[in-house]
C-alpha cells in the first residue's frame, strides 16, 4: 500500500516566491548546529529546534490524528486479547505448549499487519515558530509496506525536493536511512554511530540513558559530514552538528528532515 507520490513524477516548478521570501528562507537554511527537542504533554508530536546561541530556528508538528490511531490501537488489543484467550483454552484442553504458541505468534503476526493497515500515513509539518502560520517543509509518508520506507520532502510552495528511505532489514540491527534527489542520487547517509553500540542497544536497551543513541552523518563517498547526537537528558533532545561540512554540500531542509524523521518514524 502506497500513496501517488512513492514514484518520483513530473512536478512543476510551482509558485515563484519574491526575493525577500526567498532569501530569508536561504538564511533559514544556513545552518550548522541545531538543538532539537521533543516537547512533552501534547496530543501531536510537537519538537522545538533551536540554533546554537538558542534562537527559536523551527517548529515541528506530526498531527496525532487520534481517531484512525485509537481505531488501530483498539482493534490490535482485541485481536490479541482473543488470541490469549483461546491459547489459554487450547492449553488446558490439550498440555501441549506448541499449538497455542504458534496461535499466539500467528495472531502477533495478524495484529501488527491489523495495526499498519489502520494506523494514517505520517503527515510531518516544519514551521517557523509554534504560531504555526508559515510553513517551511512537509515530510509525507509514502509508503506502509516494503523493504524501504519511503518519504517525501516538499518545499515552502510544495515542490518535492528529495526523498528519504529506511532499510527495514538493515535496520534490525543498525539503524539506516538515505537520503536521494528525485532522481535516485544519494545525497547523505544517516547510520547509527557503531555496529557493537547498535545491537548492545537492540538487547540491553539504552541503559538509563548510558547507551545513548547517536548517529554519524555520511557523504556519499563515505566521509564524515556530521553527527545527530542524544543528549544525556530524560526527555528527547538531540544535537544536528554538521560542521564538518562547512560548505553545506548537504541541503539542510534535507538534513533536518532526516534529523526529525530519525526519532518519529523509528517508533521510538
Amino acid at each position: 500500500m502506497s500513496r501517488a507520490t512513492q514514484e518520483p513524477s513530473q512536478h512543476s516548478p510551482g509558485p515563484v516566491l519574491p526575493p525577500a521570501t526567498r532569501w530569508y528562507l536561504e538564511n533559514l537554511f544556513t545552518f550548522h548546529v541545531l538543538f532539537v527537542r521533543q516537547q512533552l504533554l501534547t496530543l501531536a508530536q510537537k519538537y522545538s529546534v533551536t540554533d546554537e546561541i538558542g534562537r527559536d530556528r523551527f517548529f515541528v508538528v506530526r498531527p496525532p490524528k487520534l481517531f484512525l490511531s485509537s481505531l488501530a490501537t483498539m482493534a490490535r488489543f482485541a485481536v490479541m486479547v482473543l488470541a490469549l484467550f483461546y491459547a489459554m483454552r487450547l492449553f488446558m484442553v490439550t498440555q501441549d505448549i506448541v499449538l497455542p504458541f504458534l496461535l499466539l505468534f500467528t495472531v502477533r503476526m495478524l495484529g501488527w499487519l491489523i495495526r499498519v493497515l489502520l494506523t494514517p500515513y505520517r503527515d510531518i509539518r516544519v514551521f517557523t515558530d509554534s504560531s504555526e502560520q508559515f510553513q517551511t517543509l512537509m515530510i509525507s509518508q509514502d509508503n506502509k509496506f516494503g523493504l524501504h520506507s519511503w518519504f517525501t520532502i516538499f518545499d515552502a510552495v510544495g515542490v518535492p525536493v528529495a526523498r528519504a528511505r529506511r532499510h527495514f532489514i538493515k535496520s534490525l540491527w543498525r539503524r539506516q536511512w538515505v537520503a536521494e534527489t528525485l532522481d535516485g542520487r544519494e545525497i547523505c547517509r544517516v547510520r547509527e554511530d557503531s555496529l557493537p553500540l547498535a545491537l548492545m542497544r537492540r538487547y540491553l536497551g539504552t541503559l538509563w540513558g548510558l547507551l545513548r543513541t547517536n548517529f554519524d552523518i555520511v557523504f556519499p563517498t563515505g566521509q564524515h559530514a556530521g553527527e545527530y547526537n542524544r543528549k544525556l537528558t530524560i526527555t528527547d533532545q538531540y544535537v544536528l552538528d554538521l560542521r564538518d561540512d562547512p560548505n553545506l554540500l548537504i541541503d539542510r531542509r534535507v538534513a533536518l528532515s532526516l534529523a526529525i524523521l530519525l526519532d518519529t518514524a523509528e517508533y521510538r
